[in-house]
């Protein structure tokens, strides 16, 4: 089984079913199947190369041109459009793309590098007796007869990472990499055809790409894409479509708790959300600070299940269950996943012990696109990816995550995780957000620096933060240096982005 299959499968099952609503309207999974076969069948003989490049925001025609691709037999390749344009002109050479699916406002970003810049508001719907109909018929029925020939060993995705280092590295995921996620996840949170899912982060993101576009699609649930984020507007859309799961990153649940909290401050009652639809909230993509849990937990039954994951693992690697949870953690590992914890010399360590995180399973990358040497640094012989994550492994079998190997502060030869001195700072209730880094030291090396966001109407000094960290950690730990801004750096999904401070 293919994704590929997977979505003919139930655009048949649950034709009649709604598959998707944006902000300019919503397609049932027939429209759905029909959209994806139309773009495809227009597209076809386009370019004879193999790759495709998707630069759209989260909507429902990201997901047609999606499928699209793959119907053609085609490589999808999501273009992340809050990239540098030295970024975006690598990817495009990288990738080998001529052909990038997009709409007019972002035409730009790509236009000059490529041969077809296919924008989708500019597209004329066909006449039922142009040539354009007639192939479109065609291929309607070629894949009625399912005439596919992908296998789950071929690649359903060309995802580029962000990372740290200058230039993305494009993650060769294949379609038993995403399904095995799925069905590493599907049995313990009970998925079915009557979930709403909120699809509130972008799409070129390997979570969103897993939670928000596979997963919908393998059980018949119904997606809710939200193009542009904002606390009011998503619990706005949690009440009026009765959302069900909500996957996000924990600095867009701060957000909504931020919102839902000034309501209550205002005394503004007729305004409160109703949110008993939810039964569940998925986070991941960052640390989850202790002041987010103890908030919702203040507002829902429900808790907030962290997980963790990594795009070369198909983004979910553990997550806290229903029946496996443990707050502070990120959960057991998926049952078909192996996890341990390895020193410097890649000896398995005790649990409770700090190391580097390596993964083995069927959720495990291809590889890098065109880049063998760091495939061969970052998988071994035997089939172990080494994450570069750093956390232990508790006796009970629970993951928790406590840096990165390059973000440890080397202090005086000892390893510091910047996350220790994070979650201390942000237990003060007059500090929105923070960031540690490493910075160097005649003395000592390395010592930490605090990127400090304040609370609305907060007032903090530097000696008030140091006095607070005083009673909390070992002195080498307290930051030497504190930067006081009005907001910190982030990427396309919220994450504070360390490499820029």
């Amino acid at each position: 089984m293919t994704l590929t299959h997977k979505f003919l499968e139930t655009c048949d099952k649950f034709g009649n079913n709604i598959a998707i609503i944006d902000d300019t309207g919503s397609l049932t999974y027939a429209e759905f199947g029909a959209a994806a076969k139309k773009m495809a069948a227009l597209l076809t003989g386009l370019t004879p190369r193999q790759n495709i490049g998707i630069l759209l925001p989260t909507c429902k025609e990201f997901s047609i041109a999606y499928f699209a691709t793959l119907l053609m037999g085609k490589t999808p390749v999501p273009l992340n459009f809050l990239m540098s344009s030295a970024q975006m002109s690598y990817v495009i050479k990288d990738a080998s793309l001529d052909t990038v699916i997009t709409i007019s406002l972002f035409r730009n970003l790509v236009e000059g590098q490529i041969n077809h810049c296919v924008c989708l508001d500019e597209i004329k719907a066909p006449s039922p007796k142009s040539q354009e109909s007639a192939r479109t018929n065609k291929f309607v029925h070629a894949t009625q007869l399912s005439r596919l020939v992908d296998s789950p060993a071929d690649t359903a995705v060309l995802l580029y990472t962000s990372g740290t280092t200058a230039n993305p590295k494009g993650v060769i995921l294949t379609h038993k990499n995403i399904l095995s996620v799925i069905d590493g996840v599907a049995p313990s949170f009970k998925f079915t055809h009557e979930d709403v899912i909120l699809g509130v982060l972008p799409l070129f993101h390997s979570f969103a790409l897993t939670v928000t576009l596979a997963l919908p699609v393998c059980f018949g649930a119904r997606v809710v894409y939200v193009t542009r984020f904002s606390g009011q507007r998503v619990l706005e859309l949690i009440e009026k479509h009765k959302i069900t799961i909500v996957a996000a990153i924990p600095s867009m649940f701060r957000v909504m708790l931020r919102t839902l909290g000034s309501k209550i401050e205002r005394s503004e009652t007729s305004s409160k959300y109703d949110l008993s639809s939810v039964r569940l909230y998925a986070t991941g993509g960052e640390p989850l600070p202790k002041d987010i849990t103890e908030g919702f937990s203040a507002i829902s039954p429900i808790p907030l299940f962290e997980g963790y994951g990594l795009t070369e693992a198909s983004a979910i690697v553990s997550v806290n269950l229903p029946d496996k949870y443990k707050a502070g953690t990120a959960g057991p590992p998926l049952p078909n996943l192996n996890v341990q914890i390895v020193d410097e010399n890649h000896n398995p360590l005790p649990p409770n012990t700090d190391g580097e995180i390596w993964i083995k399973g069927p959720s495990v990358m291809s590889g890098y696109h065109n880049l063998p040497q760091h495939t061969a640094e970052a998988l071994t012989k035997d089939g172990w990816l080494k994450t570069g994550d750093i956390g232990t492994l508790d006796a009970d079998g629970f993951l928790k995550i406590t840096g990165r190997k390059k973000e440890l502060i080397i202090i005086s030869g000892e390893n510091v995780s910047p996350n220790e001195i994070e979650e201390t700072i942000a237990l003060h209730p007059e500090v929105y957000e923070v960031a540690v880094v490493g910075v160097p030291d005649k003395t000592r090396g390395e010592v930490p620096k605090a990127y400090i966001s304040l609370a609305k109407d907060a007032n903090l000094s530097e000696n008030d933060l140091k006095d607070f960290c005083r009673d909390r950690l070992p002195h080498y730990k307290i930051p030497r240096y504190f930067e006081f801004r009005e907001n910190l750096p982030k990427g396309p999904t919220g994450k504070i982005l360390k490499r820029a401070l």
